[in-house]
């Protein structure tokens, strides 16, 4: 198993951590710092898929990239073994899940945004996978704007200040409506992304 693959797999028990600081209502510094280190790994096991050399100035070469962005999802394909894609897909899914699912449980969220997140992504999923494909192998127009560097890159950003801001209401009482518009914003979006994925996979 690659080291990319590892550092993957260790962001489950990282989870863990940070579920149980927002539940047990930590220190609003250590619960931010924890989503920080959770998402930032995100990016780090997908650098160390990618590039040969793990430095930090790679690594932040590597986040602010885009102009070589095709050759290193070249070298990825060639590299990584064929579950890998998978299981990173896989990973991200069990993160974002375990954080709807707590906001709903401290009763920061309606549960029909869960249900909304469920569906859409088990409807995307089952379709591209179906043809074999990944996030990262969109062909058409539309399906590139669920794959492209930038899309995904800010959708991961708004995530993750969506899920830190949900985290606040629970620890630190912060406003809620604001959390609302925010969540508004990533279902919105995820929905968007969504209509590109099954787009693709229907063609």
């Amino acid at each position: 198993m690659r080291q990319a693959d590892i550092t993957t797999l260790l962001r489950l028990p990282l989870l863990l951590i940070v579920i149980y600081t927002i539940v047990a209502r930590a220190n609003p510094l250590i619960v931010l710092f924890a989503i920080a280190v959770l998402f930032i790994s995100d990016a780090a096991d997908g650098y160390m898929g990618t590039q040969h050399r793990h430095t930090l100035p790679d690594f932040t070469h590597y986040l602010l990239e885009e102009a070589h962005l095709a050759k290193r999802r070249e070298r990825k394909r060639a590299q990584a073994p064929g579950y890998a894609p998978f299981l990173d897909i896989a990973v991200d899914r069990i993160i974002e899940y375990a954080f709807w699912l707590t906001f709903t449980y401290l009763q920061i969220l309606p549960w029909f945004v869960v249900v909304i997140i469920f569906v859409r992504n088990t409807i995307a999923d089952a379709l591209v996978f179906r043809k074999g494909r990944t996030f990262s192998t969109m062909e058409s127009r539309f399906g590139r704007l669920a794959s492209s560097h930038i899309s995904r890159g800010a959708y991961a950003i708004i995530k993750a200040v969506n899920f830190a801001y949900l985290a606040m209401v629970a620890v630190a009482s912060w406003p809620i409506s604001v959390g609302y518009v925010a969540t508004t914003v990533v279902v919105a979006f995820s929905l968007l992304r969504g209509a590109a994925e099954i787009s693709e996979a229907l063609r």
